[in-house]
């Protein structure tokens, strides 16, 4: 007789399943780990539609709990390999109807995947991801083994999750210091500039005569009130011949650039978006209606690799890239998508900055606005986060202030360069793994982490 069977006297008995003895198995992982972290672990038992317990944020200093709740969906498994497990990753698929119960309540939602064989448990926020409607869409979870391990080393994580829904609401500190990072460039600009009467009365009129005597025309000037403001000497050709030459007045930059008249102000500043339309070129366009700056898709190419020196290494972001299909013709791509900056010039305890916005250009043809650009930027800016945006800026950085620099080819553009801006030191901030952990996914088109280091989070 088998010793380790239990004799059956009757026929008919409760069971208990092997699916529940696993189940329990990766719940009582779960709860370890939770309560190695000093949080508080509640399992629902009973009835339930989707949520096997709670965690409760619990300050393990102080003893003190502050109701900030986390709901758990628990897997677990005793395969030896885990859904579409390659070496870095694995997937766990959802139904509509659990994604749409998870998506939809008050309180954040963990999906916690427990490997048994190896003890080791996987988790995500699910609201956070399926905010991607392409997530949403192919109805999987992705699982980063290495960064979206279940570990006490996920509190400061967890921690963020929790307190990202109630306004006010702070988890037990994590760190002293900081360092923020503002999407900010000094700005440089030619020593000199130049004044004269012209005949013509605006720059559609001024540009159009430049554009008769000399093909391509420089475009760092404007005309204000029959005058034209330069940063060329107006004496000299071309200008010359659209301008009272001998008329003309010198003055030292600064003159406009620290006056407190409104209007030398605002000349100076169209003035500086003249200059930096000349700058940026040939690499970037300028779109007339948005204003943005983007770059440029290759004439024999598809796509556009930018290497660059991030925070820490040098590393190469595509920034044009075609994406989708046409469906009156597959073989077609749908549009393009380009890296972009807005700027704005700004004076700030007496110097002159520029604040620079990523954002993005969308062109159904690698030149053209795609008629749908709108809608498109509008759902990326739904799911980018910090960090995405932070290591634009650092590409964008990078970009505008060793563009235009004197090589063998070409000399140094005179009339504008960039510096980049110390970053903030701050006495109070975040640990790094509240960015990293939940706010960046690996498998983002919009950004890998490791492009932009991991010492200075924030953009403001």
């Amino acid at each position: 007789m088998d010793r380790n069977r239990i004799p059956r006297e009757h026929k008919t008995m409760k069971k208990i399943g092997k699916s529940d003895i696993i189940g329990q198995q990766g719940m009582s992982i779960i709860e370890g780990i939770v309560l190695s972290m000093g949080f508080m672990f509640y399992p629902t038992g009973g009835v339930e539609a989707g949520i096997d317990g709670f965690i409760e944020l619990r300050d393990a200093e102080t003893g003190e709990v502050g109701n900030l709740l986390l709901q758990v969906q628990g897997k677990a498994t005793e395969r030896d390999r885990l859904q579409g497990e390659t070496g870095e990753t694995f997937e766990f698929p959802c139904a509509d109807v659990d994604i749409e119960y998870w998506t939809k309540g008050t309180a954040p939602v963990l999906l916690i995947v427990v490997a048994l064989k190896t003890r080791k448990a996987y988790w995500k926020s699910l609201k956070e991801w399926f905010a991607d409607p392409e997530r949403r869409k192919s109805r999987k979870v992705v699982f980063d083994k290495a960064k979206d391990e279940f570990t006490r080393e996920a509190k400061a994580a967890m921690i963020a999750v929790a307190t990202a829904v109630r306004p006010g609401a702070s988890g037990p500190s994590v760190k002293k210091s900081e360092q923020i990072l503002a999407n900010l460039l000094e700005v440089v600009f030619g020593p000199r500039l130049f004044w004269a009467p012209t005949s013509h009365g605006t720059d559609k009129s001024f540009g159009g005569a430049l554009g008769e005597i000399v093909k391509p025309s420089r475009g760092e000037w404007i005309v204000r009130s029959k005058s034209v403001l330069s940063f060329h000497p107006l004496d000299e050709y071309p200008w010359k011949k659209l301008c009272d030459w001998e008329a003309m007045e010198e003055f030292d930059t600064t003159e406009w650039a620290n006056s407190d008249d409104e209007d030398r102000q605002r000349d100076f500043v169209a003035l500086l978006n003249r200059a930096i339309g000349e700058f940026v070129r040939p690499e970037l366009y300028r779109d007339r209606d948005s204003g943005v700056f983007f770059f440029r898709k290759p004439k024999e190419r598809d796509s556009l690799n930018y290497a660059y020196r991030s925070l820490q290494n040098t590393t190469t972001r595509r920034v044009v890239g075609p994406y989708g299909k046409k469906k009156s013709d597959p073989r077609q791509f749908a549009y393009w998508r380009h890296s972009a900056f807005l700027h704005r010039f700004i004076r700030l305890a007496g110097k002159w900055y520029a604040e620079i916005t990523p954002t993005y250009h969308f062109t159904y043809n690698g030149q053209d606005t795609d008629a749908y650009a709108g809608e498109r930027l509008k759902k990326i800016k739904e799911i980018e986060n910090n960090a995405a945006v932070m290591g634009q800026f650092v590409m964008w950085r990078d970009f505008l202030t060793t563009h235009g620099a004197e090589d063998l080819l070409t000399k140094t553009y005179p009339f504008l360069s960039f510096r980049a801006v110390d970053a903030l030191e701050l006495d109070v901030g975040v640990p790094d793994d509240l960015w990293k952990s939940q706010e960046t996914d690996p498998a983002s088109p919009l950004f890998e982490y490791a492009l932009a280091g991991e010492t200075v989070e924030n953009v403001t």
